[in-house]
């Protein structure tokens, strides 16, 4: 016989967030895969849930997956829960599906809250549509590089970021896309929830120091700009070229001015450094 696993998210703040389908599934599974026991464990009480928990992180994953190979081949349910949200999107998850799926097992995933379209609609960007990057780029020069990638994107972006980096990456926003709109929810369904909206800089102004709590950030997409022609960006290299700069800083400060192809504009510039 072969047992079911279920993705299960949990409320991210408001324990009363969680579906009635959700309760249900808890209660009635044979073990509860958990991000962190103790989080879990509030949940639990709070609706008398008394299901077996079992840790579920990098340091008891290997054995994890062993269990699961049990427990699904004796016909058991597993649940897997993170500490908020969907298990798998950024959260552990992702290996016990991959596990179940070699055994052929069934594998569901309940409907529940995300942080990430609820942003978008706080936002009240006009967006017809967006991106989930997860958590962006630590190392500042992957940073930056990244961030350089979105000056086209007509798509809002959305981002996960810890309270210890959410500084350095507004101050990579400001420097990259200084005057691109960028809203932020902190501790989204919690006691302090905030929202904060306008540039990078403006943002990072009005954040306590030090920031506190679980950020959610959606960066706006990129308005339609007017097609440049051709003789008004070599006009506009030309004079930056005249003036000292590099062919490689003023082919950058053109594209992110009108989002033209960097190739292209660094073709044009070292052209226009040779007339």
């Amino acid at each position: 016989m072969t047992g079911k696993l279920v993705i299960c998210p949990t409320p991210l703040g408001n324990l009363e967030d969680v579906t009635l389908r959700s309760l249900r599934v808890l209660r009635e599974s044979d073990v509860i895969f958990a991000e962190d026991t103790r989080v879990t464990k509030t949940l639990l009480r709070y609706y008398d849930i008394h299901t077996p928990l079992r840790s579920f992180h990098e340091r008891t994953a290997r054995a994890r997956l062993r269990e699961l190979q049990a427990l699904l081949s004796s016909g058991k349910t597993v649940v897997v829960v993170s500490d908020a949200g969907m298990p798998g999107i950024s959260d552990p998850g992702v290996e016990l599906v991959r596990e179940a799926r070699k055994l052929a097992a069934p594998v569901e995933v309940l409907p529940g809250p995300s942080a990430v379209p609820s942003a978008v609609v706080l936002s009240g960007f006009d967006e017809g549509n967006f991106r989930f990057d997860g958590f962006p780029p630590r190392k500042p020069g992957e940073l930056r590089g990244y961030l350089e990638r979105l000056v086209s994107e007509r798509a809002a972006v959305v981002w996960f970021e810890a309270p210890t980096r959410v500084l350095d990456l507004l101050r990579a926003l400001a420097a990259v896309l200084p005057e691109r709109r960028v809203f932020v929810v902190r501790e989204y369904t919690k006691k302090f929830e905030e929202h904060l909206l306008g540039t990078a800089s403006q943002v990072a102004l009005q954040l306590a120091s030090p920031p506190r709590g679980e950020f959610t950030l959606v960066l706006e997409g990129q308005k339609e700009l007017p097609v440049a022609r051709t003789g008004n960006l070599e006009a506009a290299l030309a004079f930056l070229r005249q003036s000292g700069v590099s062919a490689r800083d003023a082919a950058q400060a053109i594209r992110l001015a009108t989002g033209a192809s960097r190739n292209e504009l660094y073709r044009l510039a070292l052209k226009r450094g040779r007339t």
